[in-house]
Formats: structure tokens, sequence, C-alpha cells
């Protein structure tokens, strides 16, 4: 992996197996580059790099579900037990779970900064109404 972000990095990023331009780096190392960060924080790339893995397994265990979904329906269809609008309604179910599964991985706001939030709202409330 090779991290740059200016002309002279250029070369690098080109024969790297997964090069990475920061985003106020110079147009030949962002063109270069496999991805770019939009800004100068390699913690970014660092959190990229964790997040990874679960992304991966997250899309493998959405691909099997769905595919045991279908195969059961399949199955169902086959034997004369299921109708088209139980196909219809097993797909969109399976595709929701899939969505809900995918949407685990956002970031949450903890606890504290849902409390900072409010704090601020209280207090700016208290401000404009003295």
């Amino acid at each position: 992996m090779m991290v740059g972000d200016g002309v002279n990095d250029a070369p690098a990023l080109a024969i790297a197996d997964i090069s990475v331009a920061m985003g106020e780096g110079s147009a030949l190392a962002l063109e270069t580059a496999d991805a770019t960060l939009m800004g100068s924080d390699l913690n970014k790339l660092l959190f990229i790099v964790n997040v990874g893995p679960l992304v991966t397994r997250r899309i493998v265990e959405n691909v099997v579900f769905s595919f045991v979904v279908k195969a059961i329906v399949v199955g169902f269809t086959f034997a004369g037990k299921a109708a088209l609008w139980e196909a219809i309604v097993s797909d969109v179910g399976a595709m929701l779970i899939v969505t809900l599964n995918g949407l685990r991985l956002l970031p949450s706001k903890s606890e504290n900064e849902v409390k900072e939030v409010k704090n601020e709202c209280e207090s700016n409330g208290e401000e404009e109404s003295t």
C-alpha cells in the first residue's frame, strides 16, 4: 500500500498494489491512485482498513441469506406449496433484512454525544429567550 499526495509520489502510486492519494494533493497523484481520501486525515485510512473485513463479512452474510431464502421459496414452489404472492413477500422481506443488516455498519451516536447535543439545544434556547 502506498499513500501519497504529490507529483513525486505518482510513479510509486502507479506501481503499488493499493494506492491512496490525499485529497489536497496534486492532480497527477489523485488521478493515478486507486482511492482518494477527501482530506489529509490519515485516521480515515486507518478506519477504512479496520472496517474492510467487517464490510466483507456483511456482504457474505447478506448474499448467503438471500440465496437460502430464495432456495427455500423455490423448493416450496416446486412442491406446489407456494403462490406468487408468497414468493414476492419473502423476497421483499429478505431485501429488508439484508438492508437492515447492512445498516448495522453505520456508526451510531453514543449517549454522551446525544446528551451534548441536548445540552447545546437547551443552552441555545435559554440564550434566545433571555
